[in-house]
């Protein structure tokens, strides 16, 4: 029985609160308070279709469309039928959700036939055409640009090949010319360095030539050289010879007595004798060494 009352008591207790909470929401929702409306709203622990259908239309309030609808969707109340689709309505017109505003233009006024709803719903056909025709509009554009910009592709490509192309000849003569360059500078360095080598070889043998000639004047000079000393030597040996056979010459006995007397002259007492080969004797017996 305890157990009971307090569960009857614990049940009332929260019917209290929420009854609080509700006040409180309505109030701040005439207010426009719709943000704090919503913070009671929430608090409430048992929510029924009055309480959901109050909470979409403060997120509709807010600007805050999607959890408007989510918040619509769940009101079961036929007696809050009506009124759930035409809000939904204008919550999916908000969003730009034309077809499914109209769809629940259309079913609310299945329920009740209603002025505001009719003009909603001529409205959103009439925006949707024109959305559509824009769409239309702007997909036939976008087809265009892509045809254009496909056409420009192709034409670029076409150029881009073109031009690759010729780029390509470009470097392939410009090759060309700086292999052929390079060629010709091998071919004119080689050539420099086969005249540099015959010019040195010539030099050389100008050299050698120069050299030899050199060589060749020397040894004639020292030859000439040779010969006058040659010469020399055999005028000095026939100058011995004569100067020698000259001497062997034996002096005459008047030369003898003509010496002896220009000695007498003088007063020097000295004999002048021919010189006899060693281990002879005179011949003259009479004549005395000095």
């Amino acid at each position: 029985m305890k157990k009971l009352l307090l569960i009857i008591f614990f049940i009332s207790a929260l019917n209290a609160f929420d009854f609080l909470n509700i006040k409180n929401a309505k109030e701040a929702f005439n207010n426009k308070e719709y943000k704090k409306a919503l913070e009671f709203y929430k608090k409430i622990k048992q929510k029924n279709d009055e309480i959901l259908f109050n909470m979409a239309d403060s997120y509709y309030k807010l600007g805050d469309y999607k959890n408007a609808i989510k918040n619509y969707a769940l009101v079961k109340d036929k007696k809050l039928e009506f009124k759930k689709l035409h809000n939904l309505g204008n919550a999916y017109a908000k969003l730009g959700k034309f077809k499914e505003a109209i769809k629940a233009y259309e079913s609310a006024l299945k329920i009740k036939q209603d002025k505001d709803t009719k003009f909603n719903l001529e409205l959103v056909k009439k925006l949707l055409k024109k959305k559509q025709k824009q769409n239309k509009k702007q997909n036939n554009q976008n087809k265009k640009n892509q045809k254009n910009n496909k056409n420009n592709k192709n034409k670029n490509s076409k150029n881009g090949n073109k031009q690759n192309q010729k780029q390509n000849n470009q470097n392939k003569n410009q090759n060309q010319k700086n292999n052929q360059n390079k060629q010709n500078k091998q071919n004119s360095k080689g050539k420099q360095n086969k005249q540099n080598n015959n010019q040195s070889d010539n030099k050389k043998k100008n050299n050698n030539k120069k050299q030899n000639g050199n060589l060749n004047k020397n040894q004639k000079k020292r030859s000439d050289k040779n010969n006058s000393l040659q010469k020399q030597n055999v005028k000095k040996d026939k100058n011995n010879k004569a100067k020698n056979k000259a001497k062997a010459v034996p002096i005459s006995d008047m030369e003898i007595r003509k010496y002896q007397k220009e000695l007498n002259k003088r007063g020097v007492g000295t004999l002048l004798l021919p010189l006899n080969t060693k281990g002879e004797k005179s011949e003259n017996k009479n004549i005395k060494p000095w």
